[in-house]
C-alpha cells in the first residue's frame, strides 16, 4: 500500500537564504564543467558554499540529476549532482564538502563579494 504525505505548509514566511544550510558566497569566477560522458562547457560560478554552488551555463546537456565535474583550475576539481537547471543557470551539491586542502575553492570563498 502506498500513501502521499502531506506536506505541511510553512507558517512563517522566510526568504530562501534563510533556508539555506550554510552560507552562500557570492563570486564571479571562470570554470569548465564535464559530465561522466564527455561533455565540456564553460560555465560562470555565481556564488559557492562549503556543499555546493550556482553556476552560470549555457550547455544544453546540462540536465538535473547528471554527476558533473566543476574544474577550477588544472589541478582543483570537485564532483556535483545537478539538483536543478532553469534560465541558463544551474544549481549543483557537491559529492563531498570542499576539502580544506583545496586552497583555489576556499579562496573563492574567502574573496567572496559579501565580504
Amino acid at each position: 500500500m502506498t500513501a502521499s504525505l502531506a506536506r505541511l505548509q510553512s507558517t512563517i514566511e522566510d526568504d530562501e537564504a534563510d533556508r539555506r544550510r550554510e552560507a552562500r558566497y557570492r563570486t564571479r569566477e571562470e570554470a569548465r564543467i564535464s559530465s561522466v560522458r564527455g561533455d565540456r562547457a564553460p560555465a560562470l560560478i555565481a556564488d559557492v558554499s562549503l556543499h555546493g554552488c550556482c553556476i552560470q551555463c549555457d550547455a544544453d546537456w546540462l540536465r538535473e540529476g547528471r554527476f558533473v565535474s566543476i574544474e577550477l583550475g588544472r589541478d582543483s576539481s570537485l564532483q556535483a549532482i545537478v539538483r536543478w537547471v532553469r534560465d541558463g543557470a544551474a544549481g549543483m551539491e557537491f559529492l563531498h564538502a570542499v576539502p580544506a586542502n583545496c586552497q583555489e575553492w576556499r579562496d573563492l570563498m574567502d574573496s567572496s563579494f559579501d565580504s
